[in-house]
């Protein structure tokens, strides 16, 4: 890690055939340009994690072929995918890929549409459709449909959809399965925040009031 600033002692390093020297090269924030060419393309798939992770460097093909395999450590748990060089723009040509973790990419092109964000969550894969759910163009109706979703993760971020009908909410509120979740719903009133904080408060043999 004292090397890291050294252009030419990274150069040295990286060439190394010693797994865990590469990865610590791997670990820098900045590497020069053909380092960072070696190490995207070597096949010990804890090199490129590492790149994506620390090296602000990584580049886009890379961070694609990371991301297939990769959702992000705890450390880390914005990488790949928040990697300021991760691909933003040209991924409506995923939208059929056979590879779910591929193609729900397609849903962040700027030029992807509410009726794409309908279609992925009807998806086969419940990837898919937990990225669709949390979408902002997906309609009310879906979000209702997605409540029996078979995934509990999409359920959850169904059951937080702002524009769930009062009804629907109510009736989440009311289920001992499903109240935590609706209870982080951004729609619903700071009065009925406050009321539902002041009953969790109460003590035990406390009766709450009208």
């Amino acid at each position: 890690m004292a090397l890291h600033h050294d252009p030419g002692a990274m150069r040295r390093l990286a060439a190394s055939t010693h797994p865990l020297i590469s990865r610590s090269v791997a670990r820098a924030r900045h590497l020069p340009p053909d380092v960072i060419e070696r190490l995207a393309r070597d096949e010990d798939r804890v090199v490129q994690l590492f790149l994506a992770e620390s090296c602000d460097d990584a580049p886009a093909d890379m961070l694609l072929r990371v991301w297939q395999w990769w959702t992000g450590s705890l450390s880390t748990p914005d990488r790949p995918y928040g990697h300021p060089n991760f691909p933003r723009r040209d991924l409506l040509r995923y939208a059929d890929d056979a590879n779910p973790r591929i193609r729900q990419l397609a849903l962040d092109d700027p030029e992807s549409t509410a009726g794409m964000v309908e279609r992925f969550s009807r998806d086969n894969d419940g990837e898919v459709r937990d990225r669709a759910v949390a979408d902002p163009r997906l309609t009310p109706s879906s979000a209702v449909r997605l409540l029996d979703d078979p995934h509990e993760r999409v359920r959850h971020k169904a059951a937080r959809h702002p524009g769930l009908p009062a009804r629907v909410l109510i009736r989440l509120l009311l289920d001992t399965d499903t109240a935590q979740a609706a209870a982080r719903n951004p729609a619903l009133p700071i009065s009925v925040m406050e009321r539902m904080l002041q009953r969790i408060q109460l003590p035990a043999d406390a009766t709450p009031g009208p």
